[in-house]
């Protein structure tokens, strides 16, 4: 818990907003913005045409052009538009298993009954110029996603996809910490 505070201290005095998600077009004109989870040389992307998740061959998004970078809010909005949501599981080789999702202001914890209420705060790392979404609730849970460098991917285990994201969960003094993707 100290360890998220003190985070989320560092990255209140360096709230500047450079960059969250890339935004891709293809070769057809339609836009698509990188969820960054990968599985058989395959990438996901959200079509912002019609809303929906698309698996990509990592050949093809080679042919992709990159025209813009989102702020973490863009993003986000992005997100929450399209009904997309952060998805999040125990990390290879750490216990206890768990899950959990968030859904805009919502965290589902398997460690927990019930849905709660969360405060999101999205911000750049000063330190690495990733996107970190900061949340917490009343009743003491505290969190983040943070994307992580593409080499340095999130991954469960060879069967399972491997992500840009990954997740630390403070619920009552134990830190769960983990994987989590976009769906």
């Amino acid at each position: 818990m100290k360890l998220i505070k003190l985070l989320w201290l560092i990255l209140s005095f360096f709230p500047q907003l450079i960059i969250a998600q890339e935004v891709f077009i293809d070769s057809y004109g339609k836009e698509h913005i990188y969820l960054g989870t990968t599985y058989n040389q395959e990438e996901t992307f959200l079509n912002t045409g019609n809303g929906s998740i698309e698996w990509i061959n990592i050949s093809t998004k080679q042919k992709m052009t990159q025209v813009d970078m989102l702020s973490p809010s863009d993003f986000w909005n992005k997100l929450t538009q399209n009904s997309i949501r952060f998805y999040a599981y125990a990390r290879k080789g750490y216990e206890p298993f768990w899950e959990a999702e968030i859904d805009q202001n919502q965290l589902q914890f398997s460690e927990k009954e019930g849905s709660t209420n969360i405060v999101i705060d999205l911000k750049n790392s000063s330190l690495t110029h990733n996107f970190v979404a900061f949340f917490h609730s009343h009743d003491n849970i505290y969190g983040f996603i943070r994307r992580v460098n593409k080499k340095a991917s999130c991954e469960i285990s060879a069967k399972q996809p491997t992500s840009i994201y990954e997740i630390y969960i403070d619920y009552q003094g134990k830190i769960f910490e983990g994987c989590a993707y976009l769906a």
